[in-house]
């Protein structure tokens, strides 16, 4: 099967912070010479709070609760998210690809993805839509204190965001699903928190391959990342995310 029908699928461990948005920016910069779509989850060894690329990081005083943790910022925007126990995705795909420039369809597809996948287990979440939900606050410090159209809401609260960072040859959106409520981030309830029934990693990450493979028909392909992909990964690390330079530029 040729790699333009096929999903690239990869489960990755927890990994540090730095590492994650490494590895995510490295699939983005490749993108287009692998020729690939690529669906990632992820995982944090511990509970680290990133900033959107456009807030200041002495912003982060502004939540008490995380201060001690690791702190890294994304290179897309949007609040600052305390990732802890929660599943990370993120989506990759080439500019020769007929849904690379459509932003919007691309994180409405994705969403409704998600929305279905909790749905078959139970969990009626549903896409927000401005004035018929509490709105949240616009300037919140932390992204799951917001409400922009299209977040993924769940008995009233915010359980699903995500942004897109675009390069000339590719797109890559990625977005944290809150499982359940950490103890640096007490006010922000995840899905088990909002529901009777015990959701999973594993599980959500499977179902959601399978509603993003459908909605892209694509086949499903699991395999690792290629060794020029991880060196790529180990510099951009390097240079970028485990450098103050870049997590304190604002």
């Amino acid at each position: 099967m040729s790699e333009g029908k096929t999903l690239r699928l990869i489960k990755d461990p927890a990994g540090a912070g730095s590492w994650n948005m490494s590895v995510d920016q490295a699939m983005l910069a490749q993108a287009d010479e692998v020729g690939v779509v690529t669906l990632r989850f992820y995982r944090w060894q511990q509970p680290t709070l990133s900033l959107g690329y456009f807030q200041k990081s002495a912003d982060r005083d502004e939540h008490a609760a995380s201060v001690d943790c690791p702190l890294i910022r994304r290179a897309s925007g949007g609040g600052a998210i305390l990732h802890d126990d929660e599943l990370t995705y993120s989506l990759c795909i080439p500019s020769k690809s007929r849904w690379s420039k459509r932003n919007e369809w691309l994180y409405t597809m994705v969403h409704r993805a998600i929305v279905e996948s909790l749905s078959t287990r139970g969990a009626k979440a549903k896409l927000f839509e401005v004035g018929q939900d509490p709105a949240g606050e616009k300037n919140a410090f932390l992204c799951f204190q917001r409400r922009t159209s299209g977040d993924i809401v769940l008995n009233g609260h915010k359980v699903v965001g995500s942004a897109q960072r675009r390069l000339k040859n590719a797109v890559l959106q990625h977005g944290s699903i809150l499982i359940s409520s950490s103890r640096h981030a007490a006010e922000l309830p995840g899905v088990n928190d909002l529901v009777d029934q015990e959701f999973n990693f594993e599980e959500i990450a499977d179902e959601l391959a399978s509603q993003v493979s459908k909605m892209l028909d694509l086949a499903i392909v699991q395999r690792g990342f290629g060794e020029e992909e991880i060196q790529s990964a180990q510099k951009i690390e390097a240079e970028k995310f485990a450098s103050d330079e870049w997590t304190l530029n604002r």
